[in-house]
């Protein structure tokens, strides 16, 4: 029962995920290719056209090769499969975090940059240890950075259902504006980092005492 409880749970996280993700993302392309950029991203593609859309693009095969990574089913039966995905996933990573660089300076919300950047950078420390640990064939650490770094890749998903729906919270406990748009953002991806911490801490201790 239990693990049937776990696969719903599991197909409806990912199946919500991706149906926002999608939701958000396709009226946003065809808004572009009809509108073109918005103004502050410059007019030619090496201002910041080409970043964004390596960006998007990249992001966009870190969430789906994340998702083939954290299925167990697809992880444990196909090896192969999943250190090829992973060295995708990795590179996709560098590369969208690289953009990142050039396209946060000009983040129309300017309070918010400062946890922008740190969780960009907190997703490249996690990449970069990730891969090392894999490495030195340290198996349950570099699990343990893939998923702190697929949980800052999706703050830039997650960061938009707080913005539209989960606000209500933070308008009630800050009253300026500024602190309630910095302390929701950083919340987003410091939240689950947390919650992941202590879920990670919990199996340990029950595997210790199994």
């Amino acid at each position: 029962m239990n693990v049937l409880a776990n696969r719903i749970i599991y197909f409806t996280f990912w199946l919500l995920f991706f149906g926002f993700f999608f939701y958000k993302l396709i009226p946003k392309l065809t808004n572009y290719a009809a509108d073109g950029l918005p103004d502050y991203m410059g007019q030619s593609l090496f201002d910041k056209h080409f970043w964004f859309a390596l960006h998007i693009l990249l992001g966009t095969v870190v969430y789906l090769t994340g998702l083939i990574q954290f299925t167990p089913y697809i992880r444990n039966k196909n090896i192969r499969l999943h250190r090829a995905v992973g060295k995708t996933y990795i590179v996709s990573s560098l590369l969208s975090i690289l953009s990142l660089y050039f396209i946060l300076p000009d983040s129309l919300c300017r309070i918010c940059r400062i946890s922008q950047y740190i969780v960009t950078n907190l997703w490249l420390v996690f990449i970069i240890l990730a891969y090392y640990f894999i490495k030195q064939k340290k198996i349950v650490a570099h699990q343990r950075m893939m998923v702190r770094s697929y949980i800052c890749a999706i703050y830039f998903v997650t960061i938009r259902v707080v913005d539209q729906y989960l606000m209500a919270p933070f308008v009630y406990l800050f009253k300026n504006e500024s602190d309630r748009m910095l302390y929701s953002d950083i919340s987003v991806w410091l939240f689950p980092l947390l919650v992941f911490e202590v879920y990670w801490r919990i199996s340990l201790r029950k595997k210790g005492s199994g």
